[in-house]
């Protein structure tokens, strides 16, 4: 009897540990798997924008902690920037507001800068919308989901051509696209499409045409809000989406047409842009444009033209507000540039009074007041208007002594900046001066570049990095050197094979 009764209590005891565990079981089979990527994560940095008005960087290896996060500031009431894209020409983050305007958005502050006055027209038409520079042109392609095909100005926010509705595919829905060889003066491109419909790649050829041409399956089912980037060198193409609070990573084989997830994100991730690579430019006596990496100078350059018999572009720079480079001349003229291909279109008349020098001049914009710095090495000290073309004032000559400035750079070059110095270069002392105040012409001596420099430079300061470079020829040598803005020292850092009188630094560097 007690025998039976053990016997019982086990029997009682196995059953129900057993049911326990095949219920235990049975729940957590009944649970979806764990989804693992399904590529290689490769080691790759990109920005990211989030559906709150942020701007957060990240490595596609870690997607659940952000490198960096920041408020985009400045914007309307009611504005949400819906997609971004890197400018390759300059170097600068740009955003597309649902009013239909175009930001240039500071990467150190978060502060969106409007272009233009008014929100361009034709307006965004659907929900879905992305933006992505043609880098042979320099301008901005904008595509929506009802089929709206736009060309944008980088510098004036405004249409400059409403091109062919999206055509061809199964009533596509586009949601994001993006352009190949997304660097300065990059000779071809190619527009890749992610149709959010089909869930396809197409090629939209030609661009201005809106065809569509298919690629392949994405095989991943695309939905909601997304955008799409192909970094410079085209060996990643990233593509995201934002749909029920779940946000997604992937990687797109542009010759297949198929998309490999790479993760989900922490936060409502949905835009995507690659940082273009370091550029600056330089002018020659021979009226080229040079195009280069500060860093790794190459030779790409293109033809200067507009110019007359005898005139020289001899300075440089970009202005801030709004991404545009002008230049200057050596008959007393101011011009914008085309950085794609070297066209000038004089601002205003020629200068009145004129300047003295025809060699070498600095020319730099103040960005707190929006005005051209021209100082030249027989003293002179204007201010310019950038619109008009004309000498807003006439400032006091550059002093002590009989100075040979031909280089100048003020720090602080983003828009609207509060503060900034204004730097020079002396070729005949080889010095490097503040000066201070500007509008005096005090130079105040900072110290030696320890190297002898000819009298035809570039020289420049970087809006983002606040590095100040200077393309000069020492010794009967080009190169670039960095220029120690405490105690004037230059130090080379790559050689420059051509003969140059200008350079500026792209301002998203």
């Amino acid at each position: 009897m007690k025998k039976y009764t053990r016997n019982s209590l086990f029997i009682a005891l196995f059953y129900a540990f057993t049911s326990v565990f095949l219920i235990s079981c049975d729940e957590l089979f009944d649970k979806d798997p764990v989804k693992n990527p399904s590529a290689m994560v490769p080691d790759v940095s990109f920005t990211a924008l989030t559906d709150d008005n942020k701007i957060a960087w990240f490595n596609a290896q870690n997607l659940n902690n952000p490198e960096k996060t920041l408020s985009i500031t400045g914007l309307p009431s009611g504005e949400q920037v819906i997609s971004i894209d890197y400018r390759p020409a300059t170097g600068q983050l740009y955003g597309l507001g649902i009013s239909s305007r175009l930001y240039i958005i500071n990467e150190q502050s978060g502060i969106a800068t409007p272009l233009g006055t008014d929100s361009f027209s034709p307006g965004i038409m659907g929900d879905n919308a992305s933006i992505d520079f043609n880098p042979t042109v320099d301008r901005v392609r904008l595509v929506t989901e009802s089929g709206q095909n736009l060309r944008l100005h980088p510098e004036l926010g405004t249409v400059v051509a409403e091109d062919g509705s999206i055509n061809g595919g199964d009533q596509p829905l586009i949601g994001a696209v993006a352009y190949t060889n997304s660097m300065a003066g990059a000779s071809s491109t190619k527009l890749y499409d992610i149709d959010f419909s089909s869930n396809k790649l197409f090629l939209q050829i030609p661009p201005n045409d809106g065809g569509l041409e298919e690629v392949g399956d994405l095989g991943e089912d695309f939905m909601g809000m997304g955008d799409f980037d192909i970094n410079s060198d085209n060996s990643s193409a990233f593509a995201v989406t934002l749909n029920d609070g779940e946000s997604k990573l992937y990687t797109i084989d542009l010759d297949e047409g198929s998309a490999d997830w790479l993760g989900d994100f922490s936060i409502p991730v949905f835009g995507i842009a690659f940082k273009t690579d370091p550029v600056a430019y330089a002018t020659s006596l021979d009226d080229d444009l040079y195009r280069f990496n500060p860093m790794n100078p190459g030779d790409d350059k293109v033809a200067l033209t507009g110019l007359m018999d005898g005139e020289h572009i001899i300075g440089l720079d970009f202005r801030a507000m709004n991404g545009s480079l002008l230049a200057i001349s050596n008959h007393s003229k101011l011009y914008t540039v085309n950085t794609s291909n070297g066209a000038l279109s004089q601002v205003g008349s020629q200068l009145d009074p004129m300047f003295q020098s025809h060699e070498s001049v600095g020319f730099d914009f103040n960005p707190t007041v929006d005005r051209i710095r021209l100082v030249t090495n027989s003293g002179q000290n204007f201010r310019l208007h950038p619109d008009l073309g004309t000498v807003v004032a006439i400032d006091g000559d550059l002093k002590p002594g009989d100075p040979s400035v031909n280089g100048a750079a003020y720090t602080n070059n983003i828009p609207n900046a509060s503060t900034t110095e204004l730097f020079v270069l002396d070729s005949e002392v080889n010095k490097l001066f503040k000066q201070d105040p500007p509008n005096d012409g005090v130079l105040v001596e900072i110290g030696d570049l320890g190297n002898s420099i000819e009298s035809g430079n570039g020289f420049d300061i970087g809006g983002a990095s606040g590095m100040a470079y200077a393309l000069v020829k020492a010794e009967g040598a080009n190169g670039i050197y960095t220029v120690n803005l405490l105690t004037g020292n230059i130090t080379k850092v790559a050689d420059f094979n051509f003969d140059v009188v200008s350079m500026s630094i792209g301002l998203g560097f």
